[in-house]
């Protein structure tokens, strides 16, 4: 049995410039347990539970030109995360059975201020609620044979509930009516037309249950053509999915007051115009696919191999809930603008919402398709000089259709969705040195190199307020860092027996990455940049004290960048930079029995 608790707190890093405190500031807490239990000498189960609950201030995004977070709306995020697992293996007479049984429970709040301003233009609370289950079954064979097998099953299930409650406040409202007042200086004939609210509610529930199915299969011949150490792989998956989103949406509070200019002998007249709309209703999709796998390896010696493989891979297809709030704010401007009497000649360029052509279905708003992929690998491992030095390295070469990428929606207050971007490919490698100088000293270096680009994608970009075509064939996909290194080295002491301190453990790393796109026009990149780490322990029985130091040279570097419309369709960049240098300690007590 082993227990672990863990408490970590700290003030943040960035400053809100309208509340005067720390936007980042976060507390961390949990807990694991493990249970192992040898049953018979061929049977054993294993148990384990983990909590997690996270409170903190989150999305400390910033203007690009600024030095600091503005915005008046509160931003934070709760999470419980409750995860669990039951392991059970038998080992049989040249075979095992191994079962895998998992559950989660997930449950948060999201606050943000959807305009990062300190204008009250957006806001939104998104509670949500997930419970997702697995199972697999696997039984292979255990013996030294030429053939060497694995069958398996593999079911989930996983149900989220998502309420996000938007509000669109009285910056926001006031934007509506901005062309009305212009109106009324410009005409004195002109209607008086005001909004019956100062703040728009558009509250949304979203049930999301998936569940699917999987059987799988793989074969390997050892020895294959009589040669010693050359094998043979062949796997086959097949794999079924069912989405589905019930979705309950609607506008609070939409709706004019209309005052009429009226003749000084007549009395005022006030009509109150409610235009409020409603949306409920269901849509589901399912695929199947069949997944399969063949790999070539030869391993002449215990320490050493190459291997070739081709797979087949796939990402499952979903419903965006947040585009329901671009959806539902564009359904309530053509209700507002419905209700306006014929009579009055609105001005050019009125934000009616849709646009020219044909409008896509429902739908298709909400839905993204499977992503599917080729990749082809070649790689290999060699240890030397009795394991001391060992190289780890791979080629890779993917394709896929329909690759999934995130994006903003209009004016970048509706959220993040994500969407299929026709071709693209990826092709790299993959570097991994380690080296032990002495039994308690290790250096270590990992690099990666990643060349990932559209190689077929045709989309449209708002203009101001129309779709303009664009042809992104060729550019380098968003937040896929060309160049990823680690560089490091440990050293552990371990004292005498009997001494205040069992051991010190050091440690030394660094990090780099980039190029990284930030946006799929390739316009704007986060060049290569690298963090240094390092941290000592002190061990005790089952104490740990480790002090630590992240960023310690204090690297100036942006973490995330998006650019979102106002409502007037002015362009704005925000940026979410790095953590500055960050001190700390932690202390660890962990049960072992």
């Amino acid at each position: 049995m082993s227990v672990a608790a863990y408490y970590q707190k700290d003030d943040g890093y960035f400053l809100n410039k309208y509340t005067g405190k720390n936007v980042d500031a976060s507390d961390n807490a949990g807990g694991k347990v493990k249970l192992e239990w040898e049953i018979t000498p061929s049977f054993r189960a294993m148990l384990f539970a983990h909590y997690d609950y996270v409170s903190q201030g989150a999305f400390p995004y910033m203007h690009e030109d600024s030095t600091a977070v503005n915005f008046n709306e509160p931003s934070s995020y709760d999470r419980h995360l409750f995860t669990n697992g039951l392991s059970l293996r038998y080992l049989g007479n040249g075979f095992s059975v191994n079962s895998t049984t998992g559950y989660q429970l997930l449950k948060d709040h999201m606050k943000m201020d959807q305009d990062y301003t300190p204008l009250s233009v957006f806001s939104i609370r998104q509670q949500q609620k997930e419970h997702s289950f697995s199972q697999e079954i696997t039984v292979k064979s255990e013996n030294r044979s030429k053939y060497n097998w694995v069958v398996g099953a593999f079911v989930f299930s996983d149900n989220r509930l998502v309420n996000t409650p938007v509000t669109i406040k009285k910056d926001g409202t006031s934007f509506f009516l901005a062309p009305f007042k212009a109106m009324e200086q410009a005409n004195p004939k002109m209607p008086s037309i005001s909004l019956l609210n100062d703040e728009i509610e558009m509250p949304g529930e979203y049930k999301k249950p998936t569940w699917g199915i999987a059987l799988f299969h793989q074969s390997s011949l050892n020895d294959l053509f009589a040669v010693k150490g050359l094998s043979a792989t062949f796997g086959l998956r097949l794999d079924y999915e069912h989405s589905k989103i019930d979705y309950f949406t609607e506008t609070q509070g939409v709706g004019m007051n209309i005052k009429p200019k009226m003749p000084p002998h007549l009395p005022p007249v006030s009509i109150d115009v409610p235009a409020d709309t409603t949306m409920r209703g269901n849509l589901s999709q399912s695929h199947w696919e069949v997944l399969p796998k063949l790999a070539l390896k030869y391993q002449p010696m215990e320490t050493a191999f190459t291997y070739i493989s081709a797979s087949k891979g796939y990402k499952s297809g979903g419903y965006n809930e947040q585009a329901f709030s671009q959806i539902l704010r564009d359904a309530m401007l053509v209700q507002i603008m419905n209700k306006i009497p014929k009579n009055i000649q609105l001005p050019e360029g009125m934000p009616i919402g849709g646009g020219s052509g044909i409008a896509p279905t429902l739908e298709e708003q909400l839905s993204y398709t499977p992503e599917h992929s080729w990749t082809y690998e070649l790689g290999g491992r060699c240890e030397m000089f009795e394991r001391r030095l060992s190289l780890t390295f791979a080629l890779f070469y993917t394709h896929v259709n329909n690759i999934q990428i995130i994006q903003l929606l209009d004016q970048g207050t509706s959220g993040r969705i994500v969407t299929n971007a026709g071709k693209s490919s990826s092709k790299g490698v993959e570097l991994s040195l380690r080296y032990n100088p002495t039994k308690n000293f290790t250096l270590f270096t990992e690099y990666g190199f990643a060349d990932a680009h559209f190689a077929n994608y045709l989309t449209t970009k708002k203009e101001g307020r129309k779709d303009v075509k664009v042809d992104y064939s060729g550019n380098y996909i968003p937040f896929a860092p060309q160049h990823t290194l680690s560089i490091g080295a440990s050293y552990v002491y371990n004292f005498k027996y009997g001494s205040f301190i069992n051991r010190l453990i050091a440690n030394m790393q660094y990090t780099g990455a980039g190029k990284i796109y930030w946006t799929e026009d390739n316009s704007v990149y986060q060049p290569f940049y690298g963090l240094t780490n390092a941290s000592i322990t002190a061990e005790k029985g089952s104490f740990a004290l480790e002090l630590w130091g992240k960023n310690i040279f204090d690297k100036k570097y942006n973490s995330f960048y998006f650019k979102a419309s106002d409502m007037a369709g002015k362009e704005n960049a925000f940026v979410q930079q790095g953590y500055p240098v960050r001190l700390g300690a932690t202390l660890r007590y962990t049960i072992n029995r």
